[in-house]
């Protein structure tokens, strides 16, 4: 059983974020918002899906690029922000931007679940402080980074225009990439205190993050100015 568990913990924090993360998704809606829990079900379970997917994809080609088995962890994540976005346009023709604010909510908190499965599986470390000791929290800091994200999330969503003074954009379709481009920041930083598979200084994941910042920093322009030529009220 614990061998299953150990050889499973992937997909078992995915299905357990699939779990926790429908009750998360309506909770995190402003109030007056009426969805069928039967279209949350599939919303979510499409989240996973294209999720894994995106995962898998990711860490093949990350293993085919570097001459290495294949393997989930280093990169990999990064699926979740470049991958799964693409494969959810295709998906949802309608109301992109709600869509969008769901899969922040969903994303963040099965990322947090993946980040306890690294803990418990001893991977993604950080490197070794002083005598050795100690381990720079990389794992944790990105725990605390996503519970962070979900609280203020869910307060913007509930909350709506209440809390939106004249300065602020509306904030339909936003919150995905608002956490592409944190956590890209967040991960950039991260990298310097991570282990990684080359004795340089900067990783690829240096790379992945950047690209990351740029593209959410893109889609945050073009949805501010979408939203504020058409004038759009944010349903979230």
């Amino acid at each position: 059983m614990a061998e299953f568990l150990k050889n499973n913990s992937t997909y078992l924090a995915v299905l357990a974020g699939f779990l926790i993360g429908i009750p998360a998704v309506r909770v995190s809606r402003k109030k007056g918002v009426t969805i069928p829990l039967k279209s949350d079900i599939l919303k979510c379970l499409t989240f996973s899906a294209t999720s894994v997917i995106s995962v898998l994809f990711f860490a093949s080609v990350e293993s085919l690029l570097g001459g290495k088995g294949f393997r989930f962890g280093a990169v990999s994540t990064y699926g979740v922000y470049i991958i799964a976005p693409l494969l959810l346009l295709l998906i949802f023709r309608r109301d992109r931007g709600f869509v969008f604010d769901d899969f922040a909510i969903y994303a963040s908190l099965s990322l947090i679940l993946q980040r306890i499965r690294c803990i418990t599986a001893g991977c993604c470390m950080g490197k070794t402080v002083g005598s050795g000791v100690f381990r720079w929290p990389v794992r944790e800091a990105e725990i605390v980074f996503y519970l962070i994200v979900l609280i203020l999330f869910v307060s913007k969503r509930r909350t709506g225009n209440k809390t939106v003074n004249s300065r602020y954009l509306e904030i339909k379709g936003m919150l995905f990439p608002l956490l592409m481009t944190c956590y890209g920041c967040l991960r950039f930083f991260l990298e310097f205190l991570r282990e990684g598979g080359s004795a340089s200084i900067f990783h690829m994941a240096h790379l992945w993050s950047l690209l990351t910042v740029i593209a959410g920093l893109g889609i945050c322009a073009e949805i501010k100015r979408n939203n504020t030529s058409k004038g759009k009220d944010p349903r979230s």
